[in-house]
C-alpha cells in the first residue's frame, strides 16, 4: 500500500529538492568547515625549546566536515520523499523546508567564523602574514567563507520562492482558463426502415445480377 502511494505521487518535489540541494550542500560545506575544521597542533623540541608547529586538519576532521554538510541535504530529500504524496502541495512543502533550512544554517555563522580564525592563528595556509609566500592573511578565508554561505543560502531561498511563484501561477492560469463545453453528437433518427450499408447494397446487387444471368443460361430465360 505504501509503495502504491509513492508510485502514484508526483516526482516534481524530488526534482525541486535535487536542484535546491546543490546550493544547500555547498553552503553546508562552508558552514561545517568554519564550525569544525581545526589544524593539528604538534609540539616539537628544538635546541632545548618547545616549538609549536601547525599542520593541516586530519582525515577524521575532513570526513566529519563532509558528513555534516550532507545533513541539510538529507533532511530536504527526506521531506521531498514524503511530499510526493501530495499532488499539488508537494512543491510548496519542499520550498518551505528549503527556506527554513537556509534561514537556520547561518544562525551561528559569526561565532563559527571567529572561532575558526582563532584556531588558525597563521591563516588557513598555515603561513605567517609576514612571510612573502603567504597566500591568505589571517581571517581572510573565514570572511570569504562566511560571505559564500550567506550568498548560497540567499540563492537557495530565491530558487525556492521562484518555484512557488511558478507553480502558483500555473495553478491560477488553469483555474482562470475557460473550459471548452462538450457538445454531444445528436441521437440517431429511427425511421422504422432497416438501414443498409452502401457497400453491402452494392454487393447484394451484383450477386443478384450474377444469379439471374446464370439462371438464364441454364433455363433459357433472360430474366
Amino acid at each position: 500500500m505504501i509503495r502504491r502511494a509513492f508510485r502514484r505521487g508526483s516526482k516534481a518535489p524530488l526534482g525541486l529538492a535535487a536542484l535546491l540541494s546543490i546550493t544547500l550542500f555547498f553552503a553546508g560545506l562552508m558552514a561545517s568547515s568554519l564550525a569544525v575544521d581545526k589544524p593539528r597542533v604538534i609540539h616539537r623540541l628544538r635546541h632545548g625549546r618547545v616549538v609549536v608547529h601547525y599542520e593541516q586538519s586530519s582525515n577524521a576532521t575532513e570526513a566529519r566536515i563532509w558528513l555534516l554538510a550532507l545533513i541539510p541535504v538529507a533532511i530536504l530529500l527526506a521531506v521531498a520523499i514524503f511530499a510526493t504524496l501530495w499532488r499539488r502541495g508537494g512543491l510548496y512543502v519542499v520550498s518551505g523546508a528549503a527556506i527554513a533550512i537556509s534561514l537556520l544554517l547561518p544562525h551561528r555563522l559569526d561565532a563559527w567564523t571567529a572561532r575558526h580564525t582563532r584556531r588558525f592563528q597563521l591563516g588557513v595556509d598555515l603561513i605567517s602574514d609576514k612571510d612573502p609566500s603567504n597566500l591568505a592573511s589571517r581571517g581572510e578565508w573565514e570572511q570569504n567563507a562566511r560571505d559564500t554561505v550567506i550568498s548560497l543560502t540567499h540563492w537557495t531561498i530565491g530558487i525556492a520562492i521562484g518555484a512557488v511563484v511558478i507553480v502558483a501561477g500555473i495553478v491560477l492560469l488553469r483555474r482562470l482558463r475557460p473550459r471548452q463545453a462538450f457538445i454531444a453528437a445528436p441521437p440517431a433518427v429511427v425511421t422504422g426502415e432497416p438501414e443498409v450499408s452502401p457497400v453491402l447494397g452494392m454487393v447484394e446487387g451484383e450477386s443478384r445480377l450474377v444469379r439471374r444471368g446464370l439462371a438464364g443460361r441454364l433455363f433459357g430465360s433472360g430474366r
